[in-house]
């Protein structure tokens, strides 16, 4: 058995079909291509062998895995696009060229949003030693997957369990691929394993004769155009996607619908929803509350214009219903940067709410589908990824599913009360209202009544690999006891209400913590402190 994991650290992975006229186009390639994949792996030795003619070894090993068709295993897939505008000098008349305003031309980019790995696997394919060697040699030098945005990790791994994906499985009729049209199936571009040769992923056989092997050859899409729309040792495989599909594998977006009058409450049909944050340039860890605000603020404005007459308690906090007990009942919206690779940005947007939403509050939420960042040159658009009553496997937020005797704060944890007096140059602790005190304060609210120990840490004391780094945040002076000691403390932006706008600051002094009790404990809420529905003070489980 041979198994590789495909990942996509940005959450996306843009390509469209074989031969399909982009015109015509309307969601992207699902699942990945094994065609695509050996050109991917051919492209990775041309790039660590720059110069070179293919080996031997190389076409020995594209042809091993070309003449079985792997088993696909993919995740919740979400799809969309991004429209760009080319301007076209040469469509425009003399006028319009003086005053030089061209007319555009529309491109549509699109791409399949999924944070769940793909795994390709060929059950009945062994690799001898040297093969295996040089296939983990060709693996880091694959950096992208498709379209050159669709960064990704490609790696040798073992066995096929993986939890949170779906099988599809290729058609076969007496051993011998076939297309099928179904609901449950699509049609994927593989090599076909009766005859392909590996020289097939870059050449045509007809030109192949005359053509000196040393010589790069022409290319292999430019070739086709101009004879035939595949090339050789190439086929269409319709495989049968994992059970369910497309319903419970493929996250759609809602059409918003004015919902009739009724006497009775509006049932809650889910409790938490996950976007994917797409934007081409990266939203710095620091902006977590103004990113946060202004979803919620979008997501706010779609329900008012559908429901005119409705005030949604889950999505802003406002006109508490008689039924709810106890406090932070609304949603939190966290932004969280998930990617490991780029550990100091944002890139996704997860939002809970423990009272529920309704049909109308989803619907508002998978509305906002652009958020104009900065000065709105690069919009960051929201991708709906999942929908349920629980958060996603492998997601760093905590509702109690998870337990750990150590917990670290990933946001700043900012104290509802100020625990300073006077400018922070000559600044005096409030005795009883320090940080420490203010947290457990927040911890019994929030149900936590085990015994433990609360260090804080500082930019010098902080235990490596700690989330996020410190200095994604503005470092200042903060006061301890009686005289000043820089111990840490960050300055973030918080939310602010309208309302009182004119007499909040606006941004005000946080701490990371390091809270270790005596038995693990879960949090039964991800967030505490100031701005917790806004992503400040979002505790996540610490394994030392």
């Amino acid at each position: 058995m041979l198994t590789l994991r495909l990942t996509f650290p940005w959450g996306r992975y843009y390509a469209h079909p074989w031969g399909l006229n982009p015109t015509r186009l309307r969601e992207a390639e699902w699942p990945p291509s094994s065609w695509r994949l050996l050109r991917a792996l051919t492209s990775g030795w041309f790039r660590a062998n720059s110069g070179h003619a293919p080996t031997s070894e190389l076409l020995s090993l594209l042809e091993k895995l070309g003449r079985e068709l792997p088993d696909i295993a993919v995740g919740p897939v979400a799809f969309s696009q991004t429209v760009h505008w080319q301007p076209n000098f040469g469509a425009a008349d003399k006028d319009a060229r003086a005053a030089a305003t061209y007319k555009r031309t529309r491109h549509e980019n699109h791409f399949a949003a999924t944070a769940s790995p793909v795994v390709f696997c060929w059950k009945n394919l062994a690799l001898d030693e040297r093969q295996r060697s040089l296939l983990g040699d060709i693996l880091p030098h694959v950096s992208y997957f498709g379209r050159a945005e669709s960064l990704c990790n490609l790696e040798l791994t073992d066995g096929d369990n993986f939890p949170g994906v779906g099988w599809c499985r290729p058609c076969l009729s007496n051993g011998e691929p076939i297309r099928r049209i179904a609901e449950n199936c699509r049609d994927v571009f593989c090599p076909d394993p009766r005859n392909f040769q590996a020289a097939d992923l870059w050449s045509r056989r007809s030109r192949r004769d005359g053509l000196d092997p040393s010589a790069a050859p022409p290319h292999l899409v430019e070739d086709l155009l101009a004879h035939q729309p595949l090339p050789d040792g190439g086929r269409w495989v319709s495989y049968e996607m994992s059970a369910g599909w497309p319903g419970r594998w493929v996250v759609r977006i809602a059409k918003s619908a004015r919902p009739k009058a009724s006497r009775s409450p509006a049932p809650r049909i889910a409790h938490y929803l996950r976007f994917s944050l797409q934007c081409r340039i990266p939203v710095p860890l620091k902006f977590t509350v103004p990113l946060a605000d202004m979803f919620r603020e979008r997501a706010l404005a779609h329900h008012r214009s559908a429901n005119s007459d409705s005030n949604s308690f889950a999505l802003s906090g406002h006109n508490r219903p008689e039924d709810v007990e106890g406090e932070h009942q609304h949603a939190f919206y966290l932004p969280l940067g998930t990617d490991r690779v780029r550990s100091d940005s944002l890139n996704e947007l997860h939002v809970w709410c423990p009272y529920g939403f309704t049909q109308a509050e989803v619907e508002a939420l998978m509305r906002v589908h652009r958020l104009d960042w900065g000065s709105g040159k690069h919009p960051l658009k929201p991708v709906l990824m999942a929908i349920g009553n629980t958060v996603a496997e492998g997601c760093p937020i905590s509702i109690g599913q998870n337990s750990s005797r150590i917990w670290r704060n990933s946001t700043p944890f900012v104290p509802p009360r100020y625990f300073y007096t006077g400018n922070l140059h000559g600044a005096k602790l409030k005795a009883k209202d320090s940080p420490e005190q203010q947290l457990v304060l927040c911890l019994r609210q929030a149900g936590i009544n085990s015994t433990g120990e609360i260090r804080r840490l500082t930019p010098s004391g902080q235990a490596q690999k700690s989330t996020p780094p410190m200095s994604d945040w503005a470092i200042v002076r903060a006061p301890e006891g009686e005289e000043e000691i820089s111990t840490g403390g960050v300055l973030t932006a918080v939310h602010v209400p309208s309302a009182s706008a004119k007499t909040e600051k606006t941004r005000r002094i946080g701490l990371f913590f390091e809270l270790t009790f005596d038995a693990p404990v879960a949090f039964p809420t991800p967030a505490l402190g100031h701005s917790c529905h806004y992503g400040l003070g979002l505790f996540v489980p610490w394994n030392i």
